[in-house]
């Protein structure tokens, strides 16, 4: 019951910040010496080892001007050894005794990026004799002499203790610090912000000293003001994400380029030419990071030469009004051509996609399939990040008839626009309501998994307004505000604001623009920060305007509480008085650990398409939605039978409504992308053989599937306990393929279904394995079963053996309440007869 509370009270303590960054952000030499930032982890007593001992963490360390200092600080008493881990740009040293080890990691070389967080891990195994480094994917070793059966005191960053003076610490960032002993965590310290100067590890109550503490969490909640600039008369604004680079063009052709790595501004006095100038922000960087201008007044483009500084356009543009104010912009994927959505102009919203030709001097509309999105202005837009040829626009201001004396309505949707197949799809929309009223900003960062996007959005009622960070995920119609807000002044067709991501510094920009209020007629644009992710999310409900869940949710959780350690007390107390002696209560984990799936030269299927290199890169975004199906379909037809599958079945799995000819040179396109994915990966290949295209995989590439229908086949037993964890290892993560659903793949996901569930209950009435592992099996045929009656009869049965009768109880009455609403009638065993020993289905 304790352990169940402390758990119970660890998730609802870190409910607020559910996604939000958590740790330690160690102040460095921007401070004063005495307000560097430390913690010592043993200031009250040291910690003691038989064996060996092990401090990991996360680390990430920041983009500054800090190339210096401590990063960790050990002393071990008994045979005065001191380990310290030191970081001098770009490099990492563990350093023993005041004498280098073999440890020097490059930053550089080893490709740790900064602003990420890489975990970290130095393991002393003294009856081995060995020290052990993990950084990241690296993993270094070493002898060492080190005494048994001895304690040590650690610190990070400015701690003086060991009889030498600590001044320097990098600019980096500590999170869920854990310390094991003899193989066992003893000590978790999570690092959530706190007020008190001492933080309580979440394991033993062991406290750790805080100096000058700074919360990794405000930088993810709270907006940094980086800047604010000004400009004699509108500029226009392009974002130059490969270079982190934001141009400003005048009317008159002087462009301003701000660094955001360097925070420092460039005025360049134009040589010749101009811009072709318009008011509504028509200024982009292409595909070859060039700068752009376009007019629909004037039908062309205008060129800037970053090096002489000219623009390529002769004249200057006089009639700067634009046809369409606020419209989203992208180079087309496809075309590389500057391409427009929506706006408005001359009293009318706009829903039309337009591409110019710069052979031509013509602005082409596009026709796209699909679902048809209403006219608006005022739109956000971002790229997918898995598929260079997606985009995903959210949200705006129009009506169904694009006509602004028919009134306004406020868009709460969002579209999948796809390039490649000229088509749009509606994802889903909020429901409005005209008590809350917002629009979001011009851009949106589509997270790396297209999981869900950010942007920024602003209640509209008033012109002096703010801007809040917004979540939404891109399955499924939720949103979500996250930390505070920026002012904001809202002129409608005079003010702008944009969001960028910062990749080198992994943060969000975010961009302001407006009229001065000054007596001359002056521009300012703010720019603020804000690291990504952002944090703590409240979600919003948009039906009645209140933002009131966060505190349901608090008193809820509170509620439940003291509600549990009533029962607890009251159990306590029963216990005493009956004089209960309890049979030895089992350990059983929640899933077997021992092993650990390959993320090297691997392919991945339960529970989602991921795939690594011979590198252990993650290069699952290399495959665009097409190249993953034409993947899948040559690896599971040639798992089924090594035979493969044919070009027919390809086509009318893939292209059923090409001719050949277009179908086949596809095929071959494709294909010979899929080959130069692959090439990264060492043992597998693509061949064509008797009119049948198969993937051939050596021993050296791991696939998940590949060794599941392995095991299956084999005789495993309970003496095979090896391979029974590998196979709940995979098994764990989901169901085959769980986010890709294409109609060819659903009998191939029964079958496989099918054979795991089959397996795995013979396995479970014909073998004693230990009842950890019996649980865990059971917990992988409701993965993949939800109704299966051996399953809930093994788990039920486990978890009254073990004592937990509440969650045995829990896990019948959801089973009970599915079955009723899957099958429309009561389920005929009671929960006496589920956990009876000898009971039959």
């Amino acid at each position: 019951m304790m352990k169940f509370l402390l758990a119970l009270f660890t998730l609802i303590i870190s409910f607020s910040t559910l996604y939000a960054d958590h740790g330690i952000h160690f102040k460095s030499n921007e401070v004063a010496k005495e307000n560097r930032t430390g913690v010592d982890i043993t200031h009250k007593n040291n910690i003691s080892y038989e064996n060996s001992f092990t401090i990991a963490f996360m680390l990430s360390l920041r983009e500054t001007d800090t190339h210096y200092g401590e990063i960790l600080s050990l002393k071990e008493e008994n045979g005065k050894n001191l380990i310290q881990v030191t970081f001098r740009e770009p490099d990492l040293y563990v350093i023993h005794n005041k004498k280098e080890t073999k440890f020097h990691c490059n930053f550089n070389t080893l490709h740790l990026l900064k602003n990420r967080w890489i975990p970290f891990q130095l393991k002393i195994d003294s009856e081995k004799g060995e020290i052990s480094l993990t950084l990241g994917v690296n993993h270094f070793q070493n002898s060492i002499r080190f005494p048994k059966k001895s304690e040590f005191s650690l610190s990070l960053g400015v701690v003086n203790k060991y009889g030498f003076f600590i001044d320097e610490v990098p600019s980096m960032s500590i999170k869920d610090l854990a310390i094991h002993i003899d193989g066992s965590k003893k000590y978790l310290w999570p690092f959530r912000k706190d007020t008190d100067d001492e933080l309580k590890d979440i394991l033993s109550k062991k406290t750790a000293k805080l100096y000058n503490p700074d919360w990794v969490i405000d930088y993810h909640n709270r907006w940094s003001k980086i800047k604010t600039l000004s400009f004699p008369s509108l500029p226009s604004m392009a974002y130059d994400k490969k270079n982190e680079l934001i141009y400003f063009s005048l009317q008159n052709g002087v462009t301003y380029t701000y660094s955001i790595k360097t925070s420092t501004i460039i005025t360049n006095s134009k040589n010749s030419g101009y811009p072709v100038f318009e008011k509504s922000q028509q200024l982009i960087v292409d595909n070859n990071n060039q700068l752009v201008s376009y007019s629909f007044n004037q039908n062309n483009i205008s060129t800037y030469d970053l090096e002489d500084h000219s623009w390529s356009h002769k004249d200057s543009v006089t009639d700067n009004l634009p046809k369409w104010w606020h419209h989203n912009k992208l180079i087309h994927p496809i075309s590389q051509q500057i391409t427009t959505l929506c706006g408005y102009g001359y009293y009318s919203y706009s829903n039309v996609i337009k591409s110019f030709n710069p052979k031509t001097n013509v602005w082409n509309e596009l026709h796209l399939n699909g679902d048809a999105m209403q006219p608006r202005y005022c739109s956000s837009l971002g790229f997918s990040a898995e598929n260079s040829n997606v985009a995903y626009l959210f949200g705006g201001m129009g009506n169904s008839l694009g006509k602004q004396i028919l009134g306004k309505e406020f868009y709460y949707d969002l579209y999948r626009i796809d390039f490649e197949k000229n088509e749009i799809k509606k994802m889903w929309e909020l429901e409005q309501n005209d008590q809350f009223q917002y629009l979001p900003v011009n851009s949106l960062k589509v997270t790396e998994k297209d999981s869900a996007f950010y942007t920024l959005v602003f209640p509209c009622q008033k012109s002096s307004t703010h801007l809040k960070v917004a979540k939404a995920f891109i399955n499924d119609p939720k949103l979500y505000f996250i930390g505070d807000s920026i002012p904001y002044e809202f002129i409608d067709i005079k003010s702008f604001a944009d969001l960028y991501y910062c990749e080198s510094e992994n943060k969000l920009i975010a961009l302001t623009s407006q009229e001065s209020n000054s007596e001359a007629e002056t521009y300012e644009v703010s720019l603020y920060s804000i690291s990504y992710e952002p944090g703590s999310n409240v979600e919003s409900d948009l039906n009645t305007g209140s933002f009131s869940l966060f505190r349901k949710i608090f008193y809820f959780f509170l509620a439940s509480i003291l509600l549990f350690l009533l029962i607890f007390v009251l159990r306590k107390a029963k216990i005493k008085n009956e004089k209960i002696q309890k049979p030895a209560i089992l350990t059983i984990p929640d899933k077997i650990v021992s092993f650990k799936i390959p993320q090297v030269n691997s392919i991945l299927l339960f529970g989602g398409f991921q795939v690594f290199d011979k590198k252990g890169r993650d290069i699952t975004y290399r495959f665009s939605p097409t190249l993953k199906e034409l993947f899948l379909l040559i690896l599971l037809y040639s798992l089924e039978d090594g035979k493969g599958i044919s070009s027919r079945r390809i086509q009318e799995y893939l292209w059923p409504d090409k001719p050949e000819s277009k179908a086949k040179n596809n095929r071959g396109v494709n294909i010979k992308k899929l080959r130069g994915i692959i090439e990264d990966i060492q043992g597998i290949e693509i061949t064509f053989d008797n009119n049948y295209w198969k993937i051939k995989l050596e021993e050296n590439v791991f696939c998940d599937l590949a060794s599941i229908q392995t095991s299956m086949k084999s005789n495993i037993s309970h003496t095979n306990e090896e391979k029974i964890e590998e196979i709940i290892q995979i098994l764990h993560k989901g169901t085959l393929l769980r986010d890709i659903a294409p109609e060819w793949l659903d009998s191939i996901k029964d079958k496989t279904t099918g054979t795991i569930v089959s397996t795995l209950e013979e396995l479970l009435n014909k073998h004693e394995f230990e009842p950890f592992i019996r649980l865990s099996i059971s917990n992988v045929i409701f993965e993949f079963d939800q109704m299966n009656e051996t399953a809930l009869r093994v788990k039920c049965n486990l978890l009254s053996m073990q004592g937990k009768h509440s969650l045995a109880m829990e896990t019948y009455e959801s089973y009970i309440k599915l079955y009723m609403k899957l099958y429309n009638e009561k389920y005929q065993f009671s929960f006496k007869e589920i956990i009876a020993e000898h009971t039959t289905a």
